[in-house]
């Protein structure tokens, strides 16, 4: 059983129903919080609430993050059950299929930014909104990005813009509320055992691919641990030090961006 560094706690994850999301939601429950988490599969929405309501207060909310009706209704639905948020993980994310610019199709452009980028900005604004009406602010933003919100070579062109840009949100949000109680920061995911990757069953430009494969193949970093991940994001928000900890964005990918530039 964690320490119970969250007791209290309000803690909303998106994409929450599988991969990381849904260990980070278990980490966060076992720390005392009360969660909700989000996700757009039913199946996986009601197998998760069935695991995890034994463990802790606890909602599972349909809800396509897109949708900026939808993301109202999620936060509508999560300040009548616990009365506000103090922590917000925006976890969910798509895969491009690895499409440079100049292969790429403009609908996947604008659904891989709508989930990667313009929800977490909806999430966000709402969030921030909801922490800064407490007494005394005290709230924490962790923005799941990726490697290929520094690199150039870690994905396609609309999946490494989305990441940079989230970089940017982070980093703004820290810049003008860091001083008003709230912390945002970044975790740069390396590879990982997560949903993402059922985008690339359907296939994938071998070509852009091409450009990563190598420098992966050259790296040798293993995949990172999930409950590792989870556990790092719980120290994040209100472990020892988390309080001093602003606008950062952290490297957790054994090692890949360290090795390579």
């Amino acid at each position: 059983m964690s320490e119970q560094i969250l007791a209290g706690k309000t803690c909303l994850v998106t994409g929450g129903a599988g991969g990381l999301g849904k260990v980070i939601a278990t980490k966060f429950l076992e720390a005392g919080a009360n969660v909700v988490v989000c996700d757009v599969n039913d199946e996986r929405l009601q197998q998760t609430s069935t695991e995890l309501s034994s463990k802790g207060p606890f909602k599972a909310i349909k809800t396509d993050i897109t949708s900026q009706t939808e993301v109202q209704s999620l936060f509508d639905q999560l300040i009548q059950a616990f009365g506000k948020i103090d922590v917000l993980v925006n976890n969910a994310g798509i895969m491009d299929k690895f499409d440079p610019v100049g292969d790429l199709d403009f609908e996947l452009w604008n659904r891989v930014m709508a989930v990667n980028l313009t929800a977490p900005f909806l999430l966000s604004k709402l969030a921030v909104r909801n922490m800064l009406e407490q007494p005394k602010p005290d709230g924490r933003i962790i923005n799941i990005v990726s490697v290929a919100g520094k690199a150039g070579w870690a994905a396609g062109a609309a999946y490494t813009s989305s990441k940079h840009g989230l970089v940017g949100l982070t980093k703004n949000t820290a810049s003008f509320y860091g001083n008003k109680g709230i912390r945002c920061n970044a975790l740069m995911m390396g590879g990982m055992q997560t949903n993402i990757a059922d985008a690339l069953k359907t296939g994938m430009n071998m070509d852009g691919y091409g450009l990563s494969a190598p420098i992966l193949e050259a790296v040798k970093a293993p995949l990172c641990d999930l409950d590792e991940v989870a556990g790092f994001c719980l120290n994040m928000t209100y472990g020892k030090g988390a309080s001093v900890i602003n606008g950062a964005c952290i490297a957790l990918d054994n090692g890949w961006t360290g090795m390579v530039g």
